[in-house]
């Protein structure tokens, strides 16, 4: 069935069918449910390990004894050495070979096998609340993406069809966790298929929405973030304008700190030597900054809140993409989104502790949001999805609006100008196709067996050719 917005002769590869939209159905609401119960594991992993009850990680955290801190993250990078070992080496002899969820979306040979997906995310969920320094959202993004390309293989959906179910499952991976439904939508268009074309719009908008309502009856309906009402002023746009290019340079620098992160990781007997050093040594860092364990929830809720002096901050914004980094480059695995906005919140409260010596006029949460927008912004090149999902994260309102749109924007532009590549790309190779186009011709509509022709859209989410 053609498309209602393809030009006319033009079959569009995401075909208005009941056995693709069935899958979209229950890719939402298994989202939603693998993100709750992904999360239930989340908080009591960090309970357990850290021996606190009702307060927060960052709380339970500074309240452990030094030498807790230390042990619970060597103990960590044990169990993540040993785990990726065996998933990546003897148990993948049983289970196959499985791809990420970009190489899945940008390449027609990435296939994501479940099973091995699932326990992949377990590991990961339990090592980031044993204090690792990476995003808690990788997990469900993952094994939610991974459900969907199991339902698109048993519902014989075209290639093209099972990619675009693979980049919404993500999306709605992350909408659940997170309680962002139109943040998810976006991010599956903007950061994973590089494209606003309604037939991909549609499956978007419908995996996340569902997913985070069905989240909703594990984790109820709240922000991640408290923040106060943050209204605009002119002190404020001012700040977005100067910030973002700063914030821009030192996200490309991230980026391509991620892209080495990613190059000669160890194998075999070497990964859980690698890991248990690597994680060792933020364990003792984190005896005097304990802001550095975790995905970065902490570090933001603080800025929000007004709290940490400037050195604080500006060691803070420098370790904690360095130990981000250092976890990758050891081997283990997990999502980048909470540690880079918790880079970018730092670096911008930090600025802003010095801009209000020159301009007063809003909370220092404020400044923390806007550097928080230009530094996420420019990791993952997409400004629209960037503003949502902090308008979503925080439910300050519109007061922030304006700003936070000039931060994203200026943020990505400069960024762009520098490097092509984002924190979801770097690393991945140059030989992947990239998404799927909505509007070209899709033989496997007529013919099961035929491969389609995949053209690259004009604002690539894939690692450009350099």
């Amino acid at each position: 069935m053609q498309q209602p917005n393809a030009p006319e002769g033009r079959r569009g590869l995401i075909t208005l069918n009941p056995r693709f939209w069935v899958v979209v159905l229950l890719t939402g609401v298994g989202a939603g449910l693998a993100g709750g119960a992904l999360t239930l594991l989340l908080y009591l992993v960090q309970h357990t390990a850290f021996g606190y009850t009702e307060e927060t990680f960052l709380q339970g955290v500074e309240q452990a004894p030094w030498w807790r801190r230390l042990g619970v993250l060597a103990l960590a990078g044990l169990v993540a050495g040993l785990g990726w070992w065996l998933l990546r080496g003897p148990v993948s002899r049983w289970l196959g070979r499985s791809s990420g969820v970009s190489e899945s979306v940008w390449s027609e040979r990435g296939r994501m096998g479940f099973v091995r997906t699932a326990l992949d995310a377990v590991l990961q969920i339990v090592i980031v609340g044993m204090g690792a320094s990476l995003g808690r959202e990788g997990a469900p993004r993952e094994v939610a993406a991974a459900l969907g390309s199991r339902l698109s293989e048993l519902a014989g959906l075209t290639s093209a069809q099972r990619r675009t179910i693979i980049a919404c499952g993500a999306g709605a991976g992350l909408a659940a966790v997170y309680d962002v439904p139109f943040g998810g939508a976006l991010f599956t268009l903007e950061v994973l298929l590089g494209s606003l074309a309604l037939p991909l719009v549609l499956p978007a908008v419908v995996t996340s929405v569902l997913a985070a309502v069905s989240a909703w009856v594990v984790l109820g309906d709240r922000p991640v973030y408290l923040a106060a009402a943050l209204p605009t002023s002119g002190s404020v746009i001012v700040f977005a304008v100067l910030v973002a290019p700063v914030a821009a340079v030192a996200a490309v620098g991230f980026v391509r700190l991620v892209a080495w992160s990613r190059r000669g990781r160890p194998t075999s007997w070497r990964l859980p030597l690698a890991t248990t050093a690597v994680f060792t040594a933020i364990g003792a860092l984190a005896i005097p900054f304990p802001e550095l364990l975790g995905n970065g929830k902490g570090p933001v809720q603080l800025v929000l809140d007004g709290g940490g002096s400037l050195g604080l901050l500006v060691v803070l914004a420098l370790l904690k993409p360095l130990a981000t980094a250092a976890s990758l480059r050891s081997g283990a695995t997990g999502g980048l989104f909470t540690p880079t906005l918790a880079t970018g919140a730092l670096l911008g409260a930090a600025l802003g502790h010095l801009w209000v010596l020159v301009w007063a006029g809003s909370p220092l949460g404020a400044y923390a949001l806007i550097g928080g927008a230009a530094f996420l912004a420019a990791s993952l090149q997409a400004p629209l999805s960037t503003v949502v999902l902090l308008l979503e994260l925080t439910h300050v309102g519109q007061g922030l609006l304006v700003p936070l749109a000039l931060a994203a924007t200026l943020g990505t532009l400069v960024a762009r100008l520098l490097e092509r590549r984002s924190t979801y790309t770097a690393g991945l190779g140059d030989d992947l196709i990239g998404a799927p186009d909505p509007l070209a011709p899709d033989p496997e509509c007529d013919r099961a067996d035929a491969h389609p022709t995949i053209t690259r859209p004009p604002w690539p989410p894939g690692p450009a050719r350099r």
